[in-house]
């Protein structure tokens, strides 16, 4: 790629972000950062092998000189929406920093062969750099996903992931995913790296259906892990984004009706047909729906900062005593 080719790439996926920056308080810090991620189709993640390098970046703000507890935010294809930003907001006001990652529109090197869970790279590759920055407790880091990263900020949590593509020195402190694709079983998917999880689902959601987060919730609590999920009722897909319409104005893509499951490393197969899965499957409908709803929206917004709050809290309650030795 010429130099000029760069240059003008990377302004055109900073916009977005700048903009972000932009609109700080006064006591507020704004950063921006390009960091280093691998771009991978879901193959390729799942078998820890393949890829290129790529370049993204995220909008950072602090509200604190030091010590802040921090939370990545990843978003979809779908992009940036006003909603992201009261979620930022949000989570400013109670003292939380936030890093909005441009995980998807944001590759400047490369975009093909990006699936839903080569996020999961980028949500690592974030939790790196928030880890090394000074103002940050690495300690408090915590992972949120939507939609489409929802299903990568939710799968980011098994152990398998973290070993992949975590460093040892640097853990989530808490996940949340919000409406998550749950109808992929992958190969010890139940095991969990063991930050505490949290799905906030719709229970009318026709797009990613909550049958299976349920199914998953179930599996993976059985086998230990710290995972809960918020089920609203009359709830649909997308139910916090006020105007779903400027991101989805067609009808979605839903596996609500596909059963599949990760045979071998990296191949996934449809249980029904018994060969590898391809979106053009019968199961596959394309009638989904995103919808808000006023009464999940204003109840999430209470949950997610209590949950986030709860497990900072649990960190820092771990930390005292090894402190208080010294």
């Amino acid at each position: 790629m010429r130099a000029t080719t760069f240059k003008k790439t990377i302004f055109i996926m900073l916009a977005p972000l700048l903009l972000l920056a932009a609109q700080v308080q006064a006591s507020m810090v704004s950063e921006v950062h390009v960091f280093n991620t691998v771009t991978m189709s879901d193959q390729q993640l799942l078998r820890g092998k393949g890829g290129s390098e790529a370049g993204i970046v995220g909008a950072l703000k602090l509200p604190a000189a030091s010590n802040n507890p921090a939370v990545i935010l990843l978003y979809g294809p779908g992009g940036y929406t006003y909603e992201l930003q009261d979620w930022v907001e949000l989570l400013n006001k109670r003292g939380i920093a936030t890093f909005m990652v441009e995980s998807t529109n944001g590759r400047v090197e490369s975009y093909t062969g990006l699936r839903q869970l080569a996020m999961i790279r980028d949500a690592y590759a974030a939790l790196a750099v928030l880890s090394e920055h000074p103002a940050i407790d690495k300690n408090r880091i915590a992972l949120i996903g939507f939609t489409d990263a929802g299903q990568a900020a939710l799968y980011s949590g098994m152990k398998r992931m973290k070993e992949l593509y975590g460093d040892a020195r640097y853990n989530f402190a808490a996940i949340a995913s919000f409406y998550p694709n749950c109808s992929f079983q992958y190969r010890e998917d139940e095991q969990m790296a063991g930050a505490p999880v949290r799905v906030f689902h719709g229970e009318k959601d026709n797009v990613n259906a909550i049958a299976d987060c349920r199914n998953y919730v179930q599996r993976a609590s059985a086998a230990g892990g710290k995972i809960r999920l918020s089920a609203y009722p009359g709830a649909e897909h997308a139910f916090d984004l006020k105007y779903p319409e400027r991101v989805k104005d067609h009808s979605d893509e839903s596996f609500r009706d596909c059963t599949i499951r990760e045979a071998v490393k990296g191949v996934m197969m449809n249980e029904t047909t018994g060969r590898m899965f391809h979106p053009d499957n019968d199961c596959v409908k394309h009638d989904g729906r995103w919808a808000y709803n006023a009464d999940a929206a204003i109840a999430v917004k209470v949950e997610l900062p209590a949950f986030l709050e709860q497990a900072f809290g649990q960190v820092q309650t771990a930390q005292r005593p090894a402190a208080a030795s010294k």
